[in-house]
């Protein structure tokens, strides 16, 4: 058996891993003469090997890329510790360019007690890699314009609340620039200080609460800081980013509402002052029917006429709906101070209907509370709650004069909380239904519509909204819809 010679096995091992290399590999002397090459840089320039050896590196190089390489080739050893990885391009045999990343690290040979070093080149083909950067660049490119063209500022942040993208809008309302966003926390930055000046906890932050949850939420009203520390109201929601298969953050979107704010105070303001001329001719048309009465029954005592014990008395029932009207309208215009905190509604229900028990036993009215859930919270004034919920139950009682029954209903859908009062009453026309709620409109005999106004007003001032079902002699449904917490 023929036996190898270890020379002969090194040489074998070498051709091995130098010729037959997944990459392009070069032996390449210090001025860039192209020494010795493999199939597969031959493969991939398009030259013959033979074609290889006659050229220099720098003729292979495009122009543009000679700089990155042109130190090299002076002549002189450089000082390579490891390998030095260059990215540049090469120009193929058909004249096309080729995006290769060239590894270079130093050859030391001795020969006869001569030492010669030589660069050792692997050569790799990145053009594909190079083509889906530059794709990859481009769909960025187009994301970004996408989100620039949206005028709702949003921000991505990862699950420890730093931003890892924005767009314009978002930048231009807070006034930080996006390498200012990319350092730091979105709470920190924007979100830290409630309204009154107090600091903001991030465990307290709905966003952060959304975040660690996974959970789509909407804030119809709240207020981020700006770089310069001035605030602005924003109305904002957030949504999960999913990544293959995975939850890695949330956007949020938001808007500045602070124009909107301002003209809804000032459309406010307009329907007030509308509202003070319907109540002017109210107020005048309803003490002047009593002033009527107490005149004449002032005429007729001073012309000495009998029975004045009947007089007084009819003379106090009129003082008493005068003062009755004075009283509806003072509690309508004294200034109430709203202190808005987390409650629970179904406590706030319980009292109210402790309260009205004794009247409910007096008019044979049985209510029954149903109840989807132990305990529902919403940011609410725990008093101007229960003055809105008294007010509906004793006109539910009201409208049964015979006794029945009320259904206290409350269920939560989503972000919102609904509290209905049915009553078996009377009922109200459908040609009356709009008039619900405006001043001195009552089915009552006595009523003056001042109480429901201003139930309607108190649910408005915490972002809700009171709707009225019914009909005739069935009975009527009073529905208050509250944001929930």
């Amino acid at each position: 058996m023929f036996k190898l010679s270890n020379s002969q096995i090194e040489e074998a091992l070498y051709k091995n891993a130098f010729e037959y290399a997944s990459n392009g590999k070069a032996i390449v002397t210090l001025d860039g003469s192209l020494y010795m090459v493999n199939n597969t840089l031959s493969n991939i320039l398009g030259y013959s090997k033979t074609e290889l050896q006659n050229l220099c590196l720098l003729e292979l190089t495009h122009c543009e890329d000679i700089i990155k390489i042109k130190s090299l080739f002076n002549g002189t050893l450089p000082n390579i510790e490891g390998k030095l990885i260059i990215d540049q391009r090469f120009i193929h045999k058909n004249g096309n360019e080729l995006w290769v990343a060239l590894h270079f690290s130093l050859l030391n040979m001795t020969q006869e007690n001569k030492s010669t070093s030589y660069y050792l080149v692997d050569i790799y083909d990145i053009s594909r890699q190079i083509e889906k950067e530059k794709e990859i660049k481009k769909l960025h490119q187009i994301h970004q314009l996408i989100l620039d063209s949206i005028s709702d500022g949003i921000f991505g942040i990862d699950l420890s609340t730093k931003v890892i993208f924005s767009n314009k809008a978002a930048e231009e309302m807070v006034g930080y620039s996006q390498e200012d966003l990319m350092k730091n926390d979105l709470h920190g930055l924007i979100h830290h200080t409630t309204r009154e000046g107090e600091s903001f906890s991030i465990s307290n932050c709905p966003i952060y609460k959304a975040l660690i949850s996974g959970e789509m939420i909407h804030v119809s009203d709240d207020i981020f800081w700006r770089k310069d520390g001035s605030s602005f109201d924003v109305e904002y929601q957030t949504s999960p980013i999913i990544e293959n298969d995975q939850y890695i953050g949330s956007v949020v979107t938001f808007r500045d509402i602070t124009e909107i704010k301002r003209t809804k105070e000032f459309l406010q303001k307009s329907e007030k002052l509308s509202l003070v001329g319907q109540m002017a001719a109210g107020i005048a048309h309803e003490i002047r029917n009593p002033l009527t009465a107490l005149k004449g029954f002032l005429q007729l005592i001073k012309s000495g006429e009998s029975e004045k014990q009947l007089y007084y008395k009819i003379m106090n029932e009129e003082f008493n709906r005068i003062e009755l009207i004075l009283n509806e309208l003072l509690l309508l215009a004294k200034p109430k101070a709203t202190s808005l905190c987390k409650n629970d509604i179904i406590s706030i229900l319980d009292q109210v209907v402790a309260i009205l028990q004794p009247q409910c036993n007096i008019q044979n009215v049985q209510v029954k509370c149903d109840y989807k859930s132990e305990n529902i919270f919403v940011n609410c004034d725990e008093n101007q709650l229960k003055q809105v919920f008294i007010n509906l139950i004793k006109n539910a009682i009201d409208a049964m004069p015979n006794g029945g029954g009320i259904i206290l209903a409350v269920r939560r859908d989503g972000d919102q909380v609904f509290i209905s009062v049915k009553d078996q009453g009377i009922g109200i026309p459908e040609d009356k239904l709009d008039a619900i709620g405006q001043p001195f409109f009552s089915l009552k005999e006595n009523g003056t519509g001042l109480g429901l106004m201003t139930s309607f007003g108190i649910i408005e001032n915490h972002n809700g909204k009171i709707t009225v079902t019914s009909k005739e002699n069935k009975g009527t449904t009073f529905t208050v819809t509250l944001p929930s917490i």
